[in-house]
């Protein structure tokens, strides 16, 4: 069953006990009480992916983050764990988005994208999918090269 969440974006409030945004009836978002955080969440090549914003000194940003795959081991093929680390070490000259290895020796992928407020639910989602973008050629290549890929999720 699919539930569409245009009808909630098109209302003036967000459902009860989510307070920290309001979608005003022009579209525009309202940050909530003491600047609380928008999030959402989403999967881009079936991938999970997080999206909060936040305030920085140069003004509001969407921030994104997905975890990807573990890093393969050296015993798993050493050409294909030089491989992907050259294609993180190449996403480090990107502008928004990087590819980067957590301390649980996992691949992420995390980035930035700047917005204007007052800003509609349609100007956030469009930030982080700009980020995504400018990733995807890199993530391609790391779904071609690792064993493991994160598997979309069986039709119901």
């Amino acid at each position: 069953m699919s539930i569409s969440i245009l009808p909630m974006l098109a209302n003036s409030t967000l459902p009860p006990g989510v307070d920290h945004m309001h979608i005003e009836t022009d579209g525009s978002v309202r940050f909530g009480r003491g600047g609380e955080l928008i999030e959402f969440h989403f999967k881009f090549m079936d991938v999970p992916f997080s999206a909060t914003t936040r305030q920085v000194q140069s003004g509001p940003i969407v921030q994104i983050s997905g975890e990807i795959a573990p890093l393969p081991y050296s015993a798993e093929g050493l050409v294909m764990r030089r491989s992907v680390m050259a294609i993180i070490d190449a996403s480090q000259e990107l502008l928004h988005v990087r590819l980067a290895i957590s301390k649980h020796k996992t691949i992420l992928c995390v980035g930035r994208a700047p917005f204007s407020l007052p800003a509609a639910p349609v100007d956030l989602i469009t930030a982080a999918a700009s980020v995504l973008l400018e990733a995807k050629p890199f993530l391609q290549l790391l779904a071609e090269i690792l064993p493991t890929w994160p598997k979309a999720a069986p039709a119901v």
